[in-house]
């Protein structure tokens, strides 16, 4: 299974990545298997050992990959301290990821996790029809509001007029509105 996590909503993006996890079985044998890797710098060959490797002991292996999609960003800067690659190169660079995130086998769940990233992102493209792919922008007005409330609401708590004017005022001091 793949999934594309994106966005600038790094508390909900975490949540999501949590829920994945929790969803795969016995939680010490899984932190066996999972495998985090730094998008910008993980070769193809090192990615693909490690989704096509088997899990010890459980049914499903995990791999997290941060910042790949941001990789293939339009002005991305390189990977490395080498030259930049020309067009053709990122195109078959990017390509040749895409060709073995859709070869991964059944017993691996890997995630893609990035901050914002543009609907044309050429691995994004690439990727998306194979993928459950889910967007976490940064919340505001009524969409923030309802987030809260729907929270305060699963938590089994209440919170008054008052309440809701102190945090909003404490919230917007601390992010700097």
């Amino acid at each position: 299974m793949l999934y594309i996590l994106v966005g600038e909503d790094d508390f909900s993006l975490t949540r999501s990545l949590e829920e994945i996890k929790q969803g795969l079985g016995d939680q010490s044998l899984l932190m066996a298997n999972t495998t985090v890797l730094n998008g910008q710098q993980v070769t193809l060959d090192q990615l693909r050992a490690v989704v096509e490797t088997a899990p010890f002991l459980a049914e499903k292996r995990l791999a997290v990959v941060q910042g790949l999609l941001g990789r293939f960003e339009a002005g991305s800067k390189p990977r490395r301290r080498k030259k930049a690659a020309s067009p053709v190169e990122k195109e078959a660079e990017y390509k040749s990821f895409a060709d073995c995130l859709t070869k991964i086998p059944d017993c691996t769940v890997l995630v893609l996790v990035d901050g914002k990233i543009k609907g044309g992102n050429p691995l994004l493209k690439q990727l998306s029809s194979r993928a459950k792919v889910v967007s976490f922008p940064i919340l505001k007005g009524d969409r923030l509001l309802q987030w809260i409330k729907r929270g305060v609401v699963e938590q089994g708590a209440t919170i008054s007029p008052e309440g809701w004017i102190y945090w909003l005022s404490w919230w917007g001091a601390t992010c700097g509105l």
